[in-house]
């Protein structure tokens, strides 16, 4: 006969069995499970109960996906990240790059796991993944195109929802908290700008740093934020989205102030030579825009703060009592969960790399 311990010992080893069998089933079934979704275009797309192996080939993607849960789920990126995403999620840095305008290379999808994809639609082609039984998801709708802040803005808001969706409830509620701060932040800088006079408002031009004519035109990310923040977008009658100019019509603009976009370049040198030319260069009215965990002229979740730079910029007097600094350090910390350091802030706002 068995002893009492003997018999409450084998009690203990078959409880404990059956909660590690209950815990694998459970996670084998959360791994199989699927759930449909509707798309912003309206189409109904079944994806896993939590995806957890994410491909980007959209690349203001990787961001959504970090600000609502961590760098772990990000299986492939489309190219680089930054030099700031690197520095605050180090795990990025392990992450392959699978830079494609084309098709893209599903043996290596395969390879790394990836259970769900985000593509721009109209620029991958993503129909082998597709068929190979992999989820894939446009965080976008082309047929919703703003024609000014206000439809930007719920547009915008939607699709950060949409990431919150697909990511899983605590995105969802991330998702929550980072719209309500993008309603708060904006509502001030409506409150300083919606009286400026156009007067009053300087002539701005966009450009990018590794080329500056190149900008963005009408229904645009920067004319939208520029407009905003109390200035007067001068490329807002080119009909493209990224457009060209040439040197004599920036000249015959003759822009109070020139903003550099930052993609791609912190480690380039702006050409002084193209800038010459130019008043606001005379002036030291040349500014980049801020770059951090992605680019903030480029559909970031940092353009939430791009109006309140802008606008210190623009009208210095209008927000010199608003502490940007201080701005960025509760928005990182609420928003991202990041502990920013001043030196930080104060490089990101210079579109310049981490020390």
């Amino acid at each position: 006969m068995p002893t009492a311990a003997v018999i409450k010992k084998n009690r203990l080893i078959l409880f404990i069995s059956l909660i590690t069998m209950s815990l694998f089933v459970a996670a084998t079934l959360l791994a199989s499970e699927t759930r449909t979704i509707t798309g912003l275009d309206g189409e109904k797309i079944q994806i896993p109960a939590y995806p957890e192996r994410i491909g980007c080939f959209y690349h203001p993607a990787y961001d959504k996906i970090i600000m609502l849960t961590s760098d772990s789920r990000i299986a492939m990126l489309p190219g680089d990240a930054t030099p700031w995403a690197y520095k605050y999620y180090p795990g990025l840095k392990g992450v392959v790059s699978q830079r494609t305008e084309g098709l893209p290379d599903l043996e290596r999808i395969l390879a790394f796991k990836v259970d769900l994809v985000f593509y721009p639609k109209g620029k991958v082609n993503i129909k082998q993944v597709a068929d190979a039984g992999i989820p894939v998801v446009c965080p976008y709708s082309n047929s919703a195109v703003p024609i000014n802040i206000d439809e930007y803005m719920v547009e915008y808001k939607r699709q950060i929802a949409f990431f919150g969706e697909i990511l899983g409830d605590d995105a969802k509620a991330r998702a929550e908290r980072y719209c309500k701060y993008l309603d708060e932040i904006n509502a001030k800088i409506k409150a300083i700008t919606s009286g400026i006079p156009d007067a009053d408002k300087p002539k701005v031009y966009y450009g990018k740093q590794t080329d500056l004519y190149s900008t963005q035109g009408s229904n645009t990310v920067m004319r939208w934020y520029t407009e905003f923040a109390g200035g007067i977008y001068l490329p807002k009658e080119l009909q493209k989205y990224f457009a060209t100019v040439n040197r004599e019509q920036i000249i015959a603009w003759d822009p109070d102030i020139i903003l550099l976009g930052m993609n791609g370049s912190f480690d380039s040198k702006t050409d002084d030579s193209n800038m010459k030319p130019f008043r606001a260069y005379k002036t030291g009215k040349v500014y980049n825009i801020p770059a951090g965990i992605f680019y903030w002229d480029m559909t970031s979740c940092e353009t939430a703060l791009l109006p309140l730079y802008l606008g210190k910029k623009f009208h210095p007097e209008l927000f010199k009592d608003w502490d940007i600094i201080k701005e960025m350090k509760k928005f990182y910390s609420e928003i991202y969960k990041i502990d920013m350091t001043d030196s930080d802030a104060e490089r990101i706002l210079k579109g310049m790399p981490p020390l």
